[in-house]
């Protein structure tokens, strides 16, 4: 039976996914840690939850952050034995600190 009330945030597709937001950011505050850019607010919980419960609707700001680049991943050109065989001894000092 359905009541007319919303529940408490939407799920599956109708919901939008705050982590992918480009309005999306975690706030300094302890006690009110994650905020939206675009509307302006802090709040204890996820923005779009947020929305939900005040506006009963879904967020409708939900903007995709652009897809970051791959990260290359780091190949030395050479072998690491020949790096290491590379690098030259330094000079041991007999002093600790030198004044």
């Amino acid at each position: 039976m359905n009541t007319g009330t919303p529940h408490p945030h939407p799920s599956g597709p109708q919901r939008p996914d705050c982590w992918k937001c480009a309005y999306f950011m975690v706030s300094w505050d302890p006690a009110k840690p994650y905020a939206c850019r675009l509307m302006g607010f802090k709040s204890r919980v996820l923005p779009a939850i947020e929305v939900f419960r005040t506006d009963g609707n879904p967020c409708r700001g939900f903007t995709a952050k652009p897809a970051s680049p791959p990260v290359a991943q780091d190949t030395p050109s050479m072998p690491l034995a020949a790096v290491v065989s590379k690098v030259k001894p330094r000079p041991h000092s007999t002093h600790v600190w030198e004044v």
